[in-house]
């Protein structure tokens, strides 16, 4: 049998010890986050005919660490394994289309979109980038939002003890905007028309349940609903009511004409700041030949009118 030589036996029993430390520093480590059961619930009793595809909750440590993020293919919730600690939260529908999530803490998470071109819309040959309202036309222009539907909830103590559940009641976080144009003359299916709103709100913030950031543009589709009548509609954010700046609503047609129509009024004094309706009447588009095209356009954008649009 052979024995250890006195120095090989030191190294053996230093290399015990440090083996020993390394596995109690993994044991602490692993006791120092406990995760246990949380039951989630989604209760719809205030949106009925809401219609999520997901829903995702945002938990945010209050001690500053990363947020864990959970998606719920059960609308109705489930139940998930969280960390022990205390949290603020936020919840919204997912597996949306246009929805970007940004924020790596509870007060700075919003809910936003992407850049976009202000005639996609209109899905069209490229056109150049058209003139924009002079005192609008350094906002950015982002994407329309999906409809959201979103919850909060703060201080949020989650225990090792079991039977431990979450309500959240999401309500409509978005706003919808139809637009109606009646009295369109010379209007024809050849032609490609889309629209753009001005001064909305570029976010939304589940921590103030409500809109922020700066003002954007929000392009729109439209298309032609009976001969002399171009209808569409568009979600939002928002706005900001006692804003000073004025709201825009631009017709863009692929012959290079646009019309701007100040309807600020009709926004700020609708009854339901939830569902907007946009009414303009008696445009008058270029004529036409009588193959149906446009006459030769230029090459500039022609602005044809500008009208500001009161409620009568």
């Amino acid at each position: 049998m052979k024995f250890l030589s006195r120095q090989a036996a030191v190294s053996f029993i230093l290399y015990l010890g440090l083996m020993q430390t390394s596995c109690d520093h993994r044991e602490l480590c692993f006791d120092h986050t406990h995760w246990t059961d949380l039951k989630v619930k989604f209760d719809w009793s205030a949106q009925p005919d809401a219609t999520p595809k997901t829903m995702v909750l945002y938990l945010f440590p209050i001690d500053g660490e990363k947020p864990l993020r959970y998606e719920f293919s059960d609308v109705n919730g489930s139940a998930i394994r969280v960390p022990a600690g205390g949290y603020n939260a936020a919840v919204f529908n997912g597996c949306t289309e246009s929805i970007v999530e940004s924020g790596a803490t509870f007060d700075d998470f919003v809910l936003t979109t992407d850049v976009e071109n202000i005639l996609a819309p209109m899905s069209r040959n490229p056109l150049p980038e058209p003139p924009r309202f002079d005192a609008v036309k350094d906002e950015p222009v982002k994407a329309s939002p999906d409809m959201i539907w979103a919850d909060m909830m703060e201080n949020i103590s989650v225990t090792m003890s079991q039977g431990q559940a979450i309500k959240f009641t999401p309500v409509e976080s978005t706003v919808t905007y139809k637009i109606i144009l009646t009295g369109v003359t010379n209007l024809t299916p050849s032609l490609g028309i889309s629209g753009a709103i001005s001064t909305m709100s570029e976010n939304f913030s589940p921590a103030m349940k409500n809109h922020t950031g700066r003002n954007v543009t929000v392009p729109i589709a439209l298309s032609m609903t009976a001969p002399s009548t171009i209808e569409g509609s568009v979600t939002l954010f928002g706005h900001c009511p006692t804003s000073e700046q004025q709201h825009i609503f631009t017709l863009y047609t692929s012959d290079k004409h646009y019309y701007n129509f100040n309807v600020t009024s009709q926004i700020h004094d609708a009854p339901d700041q939830r569902r907007i309706t946009i009414i303009i009447d008696g445009i008058k588009l270029p004529e036409q030949n009588e193959s149906g095209g446009m006459f030769p356009s230029v090459s500039d954008w022609t602005e044809d009118v500008y009208l500001d649009v009161d409620m009568s």
